[in-house]
């Protein structure tokens, strides 16, 4: 496995460490950019910007969570799976697992770090999710549900996730605090280097709205001398209507817990651990 870069905290902000970077809070003179599909261009260099450390973390947050829940991980869909590092975990410990992802760039990030076919990868959304049969615990990590813009989104997700469950099956998910997101969004560029590529960082918080923005440059980026943009946004969700809708959904019951130590939650949460029965 390549050397991994780390994520940490700093000043109440979360900031990348990118390894052997070299960092200049802005690039002088004007470029053309050309717009394209969130994860496009990022998803190759996803794990080296954030998702080492995040499995890290989700990683040890499963397997407390195992001996705290009794979780039954033999049969797993885990929605949203990205480059696909927790399905390739939880397969590598014998497990059936069903990925899925809306993103392209990303399954192929997945299925071509996962071989053997110990992991089947479909293209879906998370709120129309389909898998062979149910199974016993759905997995939704990394802040995906923040991803969904919309109430009806949340709502029709959650009643997805119930119907992926056999009866006592478990839903685990994250959700980033409004808390987080605006404590991330400092409207000040950040450019650094990372797997090769030039790219600037650029987050803003907008507090009537609870959405985080994130804008993620990668410079010269085409080879034309045109820059690749890749837009970004998380809102933020009250957790108490969160917990309510898991229940509308179906669910039996639902703890939240703070994902930094699995205690309790408090007003400086950053992120949420919804661990849900079905």
């Amino acid at each position: 496995m390549p050397e991994r870069d780390t994520a940490i905290m700093r000043g109440g902000k979360q900031a990348l460490y990118i390894s052997g970077a070299r960092g200049a809070r802005s690039m002088n003179g004007e470029r053309r950019t050309h717009s394209q599909a969130a994860y496009s261009a990022s998803a190759a260099v996803y794990n080296a910007l954030v998702g080492y450390y995040a499995f890290d973390h989700w990683r040890e947050n499963l397997e407390r969570l195992e001996r705290r829940y009794h979780l039954d991980t033999s049969c797993v869909v885990d929605a949203a799976c990205g480059t696909g590092l927790a399905a390739m975990y939880l397969a590598g410990r014998g497990a059936e697992v069903f990925a899925s992802d809306l993103s392209p760039h990303m399954l192929k990030e997945a299925a071509g770090a996962c071989k053997g076919g110990r992991v089947r990868f479909q293209r879906q959304d998370m709120r129309y999710l389909y898998p062979p049969r149910r199974v016993t615990m759905l997995n939704c990590a990394t802040d995906a549900m923040n991803h969904l813009m919309r109430e009806a989104d949340i709502r029709r997700a959650l009643s997805s996730f119930h119907a992926a469950l056999i009866p006592g099956g478990y839903a685990v998910f994250d959700m980033n605090t409004s808390w987080q997101l605006r404590e991330g969004g400092d409207n000040a560029p950040w450019d650094f280097q990372a797997c090769g590529r030039r790219m600037r960082w650029l987050s803003c918080w907008d507090e009537g709205r609870g959405i985080s923005t994130l804008t993620l440059v990668f410079r010269d980026g085409r080879g034309d001398g045109e820059d690749i943009v890749e837009t970004h946004r998380e809102r933020a969700y009250d957790t108490g209507w969160v917990v309510e809708e898991l229940a509308r959904s179906g669910f039996s019951h639902t703890d939240v817990l703070d994902a930094a130590g699995l205690g309790k939650v408090s007003d400086r949460t950053r992120r949420l651990l919804f661990v849900a029965r079905a």
